[in-house]
Order: structure tokens, then sequence, then C-alpha cells
């Protein structure tokens, strides 16, 4: 498979931006953005509303249940937000890229060496968004199956919603069900549209960004002493990359410090609903657990890249002729070496780096909230009983 054009990477992230009220490169915010944040604000209030209600030893599972949901509709909200604020140097940064990449396309070799990477990435973004829209769908009609599956058991008809709300009005009639579930599919859809678009947007980015770390260690790599003269071009080039490098961090370090401090949480809780709760929980959880491990996960996996591609300038450096080039040429390999051992990195705000480490981190401290529940947990019918 070829290498893909820049805009195909974009198109889809493009279209989301749009819908959200933030198009791409234009520096002001359209009405609709503020049209889909107040559904989605007033879906927050009334799930954390239901929340509060409902804070008690006795409810304590269905607290656990209820929390995925608020979380990922606040990392939702907190995310979009945190982008907006960003779109101008998004769009700088995306089209300094696209300046490289325009290089990258003329030039056989270097064309073959970000092929394989980026052609993934072009492939993840097509399924990425895909299997989130299919899961939150999946999720959100499930309601209307567990509704027919207790009517043709039990013939009585439960007004069940999709997500646990306390509002002003009984929703035990057709009409005010209808609307609320309705307007509760309809957050599921922005929240997805949201979280989809800024993680989208931060595959891309890193990606392209690591494939220009590729091409600076590959040119340094091949310097010996009959083209030693371009090395003045490399380093500047090599500046140029560290300083998109920093921007891609401005960017996201919001985002990705969101996104640490909720998927403890999010992960805890689906874990703990999936072992403890009813098996009517099980599918519900199950889709909103793989949801979030594969936003974490690949989060991770692209900031390692950066981190790797980073530090093999200098490795590539080392592995040049050095010994054959004149002392001045030296003394910059010198420098680029020492440069890179401090690889770029992508932070949580400098709280956390993001890599495999962060990763197996959240995966850790996830595992020991859910077994401090397990065993705090008393089913309601033990409390009774006592």
């Amino acid at each position: 498979m070829d290498i893909p054009p820049y805009e195909e990477f974009l198109k889809q992230i493009k279209i989301n931006l749009w819908l959200t009220g933030i198009p791409y490169g234009d520096p002001k915010m359209y009405l609709r953005f503020y049209i889909l944040l107040c559904p989605l604000i007033i879906m927050m209030v009334t799930e954390i509303s239901f929340f509060v209600s409902r804070i008690s030893a006795e409810n304590f599972l269905e607290l656990t249940q209820l929390a995925p949901c608020i979380c990922i509709g606040i990392l939702s909200l907190l995310k979009i937000a945190a982008i907006s604020q960003k779109r101008g140097k998004i769009y700088a940064l995306t089209e300094s890229l696209s300046q490289l990449y325009d290089h990258i396309l003329v030039d056989s070799n270097k064309r073959q060496l970000v092929r394989h990477e980026l052609v993934l990435v072009n492939m993840l973004m097509k399924y990425f968004f895909v299997l989130n829209a299919v899961l939150i769908t999946v999720y959100n009609f499930s309601t209307l199956a567990m509704i027919l599956y207790h009517y043709f058991t039990t013939n009585e008809i439960v007004f069940r919603l999709p997500y646990a709300v306390l509002l002003p009005f009984s929703t035990d009639a057709w009409i005010p069900w209808a609307g609320v579930y309705m307007h509760s599919v309809l957050c599921g859809f922005i929240c997805v549209l949201y979280y989809t678009t800024v993680d989208g947007l931060y595959f891309v980015l890193t990606s392209h960004v690591c494939g220009n770390f590729r091409v600076i260690s590959d040119m340094i790599g091949k310097l010996d002493a009959t083209n030693v003269d371009t090395l003045g071009e490399i380093v500047k080039s090599h500046q140029y990359i560290l300083k998109l490098g920093e921007d891609l961090e401005d960017i996201f370090t919001a985002p990705n410090l969101f996104n640490v401090l909720v998927g403890s949480l999010e992960i805890c809780a689906l874990g703990f609903n999936l072992t403890t709760g009813s098996w009517e929980q099980i599918p519900g959880s199950l889709l909103f657990i793989i949801s979030v491990l594969l936003q974490i996960l690949m989060m991770s996996v692209f900031g390692e890249n950066i981190i790797r591609e980073s530090t093999k300038v200098g490795d590539a450096a080392f592995l040049s002729n050095w010994y054959k080039m004149d002392t001045k040429s030296k003394k910059t390999i010198l420098t680029i070496m020492i440069r890179s051992h401090k690889p770029q990195r992508l932070t949580a705000y400098k709280f956390s780096t993001i890599s495999y480490g962060s990763f197996t981190k959240i995966i850790s401290t996830s595992w020991s909230y859910f077994t401090i529940l397990r065993t705090v947990y008393k089913p309601p019918e033990m409390n009774k009983s006592e």
C-alpha cells in the first residue's frame, strides 16, 4: 500500500472539527459549538445530581456503575475545551508538518522510511472512528433491547434509560421517556465526537513528528567526510522538529493529564461492575472498558514512539562516521548526541510522561483501587443481616 496524501490523514478530523463548531484553520468558534455543549452540560448536571442523591453505603455498587458515564462525559468536555483553546497552534503545527510531508513525498528514500508507520496510522484513523461509533451505538441502543427482553419475559414495560439521571419529572410514560432517551443518545454521540476528534488529532500529529525524527536520524546516519557540508542544514532541521515537538506537547499536555487522572477511575469502576454487578450490566460495562483501554493504550503507544524516535537521532549520530570528519563537525555531532540524551516527551502537565510506563502505571493504579473496593464492599443483603 502506497503512502497516503497528507489530506487523507486529516479528512475525518476536519469533518469532526466542523461539526463541533471549531473548523480547521478558522480562528472563530461558531454557534454550533455552544449548541452541542448545552445538551452535554445538562446531561452532566443531571447525572452528577443523581450520583449525589444516591450517595450511601447501600447504593455503593450503583454509584460505581454511574461513575464511568460521568467520567467520560466530563473527560470529553475537558478535552474539547482544551483543544478549542489551542486551535491556532494546531493549525500552525499541521501546516508545518504538511510542508515537511511534501518534502518527504518527493524523496523515494524518505517515503520508504515513513511509509509503513504512516500507512498503519491512516488505517487506524479509519477504524478508530468507526469502532467508537459502533461501541456507543451498541451501548445506547442496548437499552431498547433490555426493555424488549423484560417485556417479553414479564409482560411489563420498564422505561429504562442509557444513563442514570435525576430529573424534575417522571419518565414512566412514553412521551417524557422518549424525550429523555433521545437526549441521552445524542449526548452519547457528542461525547464520542469530542474525544475521538481529540485523540485522532493526537495520533496523526504525533506520527508525523515521529516520521520527521526518523528522517533526521537517517540523514545523520549517512554522514561522512564527503557530505559533511550538509550537517548545518541537518542541525537546523533537527532543531525545527524539536520545536514542533514542543508545540505538540503544549497542545496535548492538558488532554493527556485528563486522560491519566480519569483513566484509572474509569477502569477501576468498570472492572468492579464486571465482577460484582448483575449480568444486565455486563454488556455495557464490557463495551465501556474496551473503549477506555483502547484509548489509553493508543495514547501511550504514540507517546512511547516519540521518545524512541527522538532518542534514535543521538544513536544515529554516534553510529555515523564522525571520526572521519573535521573538528568542528565532530563538536556538532557531539552536541546532537548530548541533546538527544533528553528525548522529546509528551507529558500530562509534567506530572507524568506518556509512554508504556504510564499505561502500566494506570493499570496498576486501577488494580489497586479495584482490590480496595472488593475488600471493603459488602452487598446490601449482608449489611441488613448484620
